[in-house]
């Protein structure tokens, strides 16, 4: 003969596990609507080696980041977090006056991530050099168009 006190008990908490679960499921997806689970900060440097005027718009899916014009020497930068699902990116356009110097991959995410968290670039004469986290000379990652 089965004992219904444990019966009960039994049912009682497989229940609370149930309701629990559901509370807890619930209140995380309120959170993550409020803010997305996010990767670490990344900060990325755009830098202007050139002896002209370098105009520069960076934008994401989200963020249009606005049109920058830098002088020899003269940084821009901005810093955010990575998607949960590490699909950040980030663009910019270059130009020298009306010359359309190119549009390039500033931050891709499956490229980046693991490559550098202060992603530095350099704007030199033959296009982009992207620097990593460890201090050394820049590989071009992308020659200008003209």
């Amino acid at each position: 003969m089965i004992n219904s006190s444990k019966i009960n008990f039994c049912s009682i908490f497989n229940m609370s596990i149930v309701v629990i679960s559901l509370i807890c499921s619930e209140a995380f997806q309120i959170q993550q609507d409020k803010e997305p689970l996010r990767g670490h900060l990344t900060r990325v440097t755009i830098q202007n080696d050139n002896d002209y005027l370098l105009g520069i718009h960076c934008k994401s899916r989200d963020d249009d980041l606005g049109f920058h014009i830098l002088a020899k020497g003269e940084l821009f930068g901005w810093k955010f977090h990575v998607n949960f699902r590490y699909s950040t990116l980030y663009f910019c356009g270059f130009s020298q006056g009306q010359i359309n110097k190119g549009v390039f991959e500033i931050y891709r995410a499956n490229r980046d991530f693991y490559r550098c968290a202060n992603c530095t670039w350099k704007a030199e004469n033959d296009g982009l050099h992207g620097y990593t986290d460890i201090p050394k000379r820049g590989d071009l990652f992308y020659s200008w168009l003209k």
